[in-house]
């Protein structure tokens, strides 16, 4: 039987070159292979010999010196794995990695014959005692070799013995007769699948330019593509039509829009402005980079007019979004210590499902704070519904809070109505001025809290809810129940966790830094000081003034001065005379506590009883607060009585309890 001898370095390359050569010489010639690294002790004396490369014939001279003939292997990279290369960005640093120093420089080589001279190459083998350190590393079929600080290794396969190396050998074995045209089979073979894999790769391509055509073709706006100098290499279905019949391909951009509009000097933009052909459209640039090769730019284009439309439907759907809190703790700006507490109390309310009241005069935030309770909870996620008790009729504040029935009244929508309790299941209602509630829907109110159930107007199923409770009060719920308005179990089954909003006079200290957020957030400009805008004397009026809307009314006077505003800070003259005149009354007024706090205290609560036409002991007590007289019910309620005694009032049941006789008059008129 014929035989082959085949040398190799490694015992890898021989492997692999022993399976390529049997598929061509077939079983009628043995092969046997040896490789240095395992050391080779045989003498090929009149054989033919293999050798993979030349540097075997120096290294085993003695073993070859008698060899009929020896077959330098010419070798060749194998097309299957050569993609990875291809992935490469150019100019990349890559190191060579092989078992011996020679055979880096051969592959090195190779793979520079083969057109990849576009990186730069180091080698790298067994025993090499310095190298160059990179983050990727070639190698044929060596990655076990690889030093361990390598990020990526790209395994190019053992390389393959070339087509005239192999036609050499079966002529020295005397078998082209016989097996030629089998070797020829397998290199056109070869050839095909390279054939079938390239256009595999080119239908894949075919098919990605289809599918990307199709979407950009489908998108909503105009889109250019241009290359690094801006000329043209793609256009979608929208930006024909506004150029209707025009080839735009390879054009340059500036000539398309006939403007010195430059996208590398725009760079990445949103909101730029162009005229085309009388219209207005709202451009976007977007720079594509490959890593940091800039490939080109993206220009997207929108009709203003039809940006306006869907903005419009946009603001509509948004509008009609419900049971959304918007505001969260992050909403509340302050300084103020007073603010402080009452965050850090709203925080740990928070973390509860008890029902909460908050109490506060109007302007103070109530709903921006149960919202801002609402989103800090375990329930953020769920409904936040929104009710005001003032601003619906008490026939149909019902219907709205528990739904109704189909035919449960005239105009009953058909299939009925969910209520709000409903809709809140799971989230948070927030009833807003609850001392307006009708006596009536108190009752109902009542058993929803105790209960747990709603039944729709019109039905007799009771359903289940789950939701917490806020409500919001700016009246004085304790007067209301004296005074027969307010259910007592109601007040308090609600004032579970009661929290007071803060007064904007209560928190002067904040009211510099409001001004100056709502003045740049309305104006939209960027003061770094109220001094820029205003004068000194401005400042210190609006510091001192009692602000009785809080910061509705501080918010409506911003804007208000930005609307007025010129080129001149804003002096005290240019404020809303209503809040001149505020100011003049509450002088007044500080003028007449100064005369009330001459009076004895019994003659002032005389005073605050003439003043009334009834007035309850509580009631007397705020008063005398407002008047800056700290006094307590008990000492009222023995005053009362002395004045009684006196026949000065008469006392009677009720909220309106306390009220000045005629001698009473008699007396407050002769002092």
């Amino acid at each position: 039987m014929k035989e082959l001898i085949v040398l190799s370095l490694g015992a890898n390359t021989l492997k692999h070159v022993i399976v390529q050569l049997k598929k061509y010489v077939g079983a009628d010639v043995q092969i046997k292979g040896y490789c240095i690294e395992n050391k080779i002790s045989e003498h090929f004396a009149g054989k033919l010999v293999l050798v993979t490369s030349e540097l075997l014939c120096r290294l085993v001279p003695e073993h070859v010196a008698d060899a009929s003939k020896i077959i330098v292997a010419r070798r060749t990279l194998s097309y299957e794995n050569i993609d990875k290369m291809l992935r490469l960005k150019d100019g990349s640093e890559v190191l060579l990695v092989n078992d011996m120093k020679e055979s880096c420089i051969e592959v090195m080589e190779q793979l520079k014959n083969h057109g990849f001279e576009n990186f730069v190459y180091y080698p790298y083998y067994p025993g090499i005692e310095t190298y160059r350190k990179c983050a990727i590393a070639i190698t044929p079929g060596e990655s076990n070799l690889a030093p361990e600080e390598v990020e990526q290794i790209i395994d190019i396969g053992t390389r393959q013995i070339d087509i005239t190396t192999i036609v050499e050998i079966m002529g020295e074995l005397d078998l082209i007769p016989t097996r030629g045209s089998i070797a020829s089979s397998e290199f056109v073979k070869e050839i095909i699948e390279l054939t079938k894999s390239l256009s595999r790769l080119n239908r894949k391509l075919d098919d990605t330019n289809v599918l990307l055509s199709n979407i950009f073709d489908k998108f909503p706006k105009a889109l250019f593509f241009c290359d690094k100098d801006e000329n043209v290499l793609y256009y979608n279905e929208e930006m024909k039509k506004i150029f209707p019949g025009l080839s735009l391909l390879h054009m340059n951009i500036r000539a398309i829009l006939n403007s010195d509009f430059s996208l590398a000097e725009t760079g990445d933009s949103t909101g730029e402005i162009l005229e085309l052909n009388g219209k207005d459209y709202i451009a976007s640039i977007d720079t594509v980079w490959n890593e940091n090769d800039r490939l080109g730019y993206l220009l997207m284009m929108e009709n203003y007019a039809k940006f306006k439309d869907l903005d419009t439907m946009l603001r509509s759907k948004l509008k009609k979004k419900e049971h959304v809190a918007p505001y969260h703790f992050d909403n509340l700006f302050y300084k103020d210590k007073k603010m402080e507490r009452m965050v850090e109390l709203a925080k740990k309310i928070a973390r509860r499902d008890s029902t909460v009241l908050i109490r506060g005069e109007s302007g103070t935030g109530k709903e921006l704070l149960a919202q801002a309770i609402h989103n800090f909870s375990a329930r953020r996620n769920k409904p936040f519904v929104a009710v005001n008790f003032a601003s619906l009729s008490s026939s149909i504040l019902e219907s709205e809070l528990f739904g109704y029935e189909e035919g449960a009244f005239t105009g009953a929508k058909k299939g009925g109505k969910t209520g709000m309790f409903e809709e809140a299941h799971e989230g948070t209602i927030f009833m807003d001025e609850i001392g307006d509630t009708p006596l009536d829907l108190q009752v109902k109110l009542l058993r929803v809290l105790q209960e747990g159930v709603v039944r729709r107007v019109g039905g007799n199923r009771e359903i289940p809810i789950d939701v917490r409770i806020i409500t919001a009060t700016n009246v004085n719920l304790e007067e209301k129940v004296e005074q027969g308005l307010f259910r007592q179990d109601l007040y308090y089954r609600l004032n579970v966790l009661p929290i007071h909003t803060v007064s904007l006079r209560e928190r002067r200290d904040d009211i510099p830094y409001l001004l100056l957020y709502y003045i740049n957030r309305v104006s939209e400009q960027e003061y770094s000081s109220l001094e820029e805008y205003m004068t000194q004397e401005t400042i210190t009026f609006i510091k001192n003034h009692p602000w009785p809307g809080n910061v509705r009314e501080l918010m409506n006077v911003v804007e208000y001065l930005v609307n007025i505003k010129e080129e001149r800070a804003i002096e005290k003259s240019d404020l809303p005379t209503y809040l001149l005149e505020e100011a003049e009354k509450e002088t007044i007024d500080r003028e007449q506590q100064v005369q009330h706090a001459e009076l004895s205290e019994s003659d002032m609560i005389l005073y605050i009883i003439s003043k009334k036409f009834g007035i309850g002991r509580r009631k007397i007590v705020q008063e005398l607060a407002l008047k800056g007289v700290n006094m307590g019910e008990g000492k009222v309620k023995t005053i009362i009585k002395y004045l009684e005694s006196k026949q000065l009032i008469e006392v009677k049941t009720g909220a309106r309890g306390c009220m000045l006789t005629e001698k009473g008059k008699a007396y407050l008129h002769g002092r």
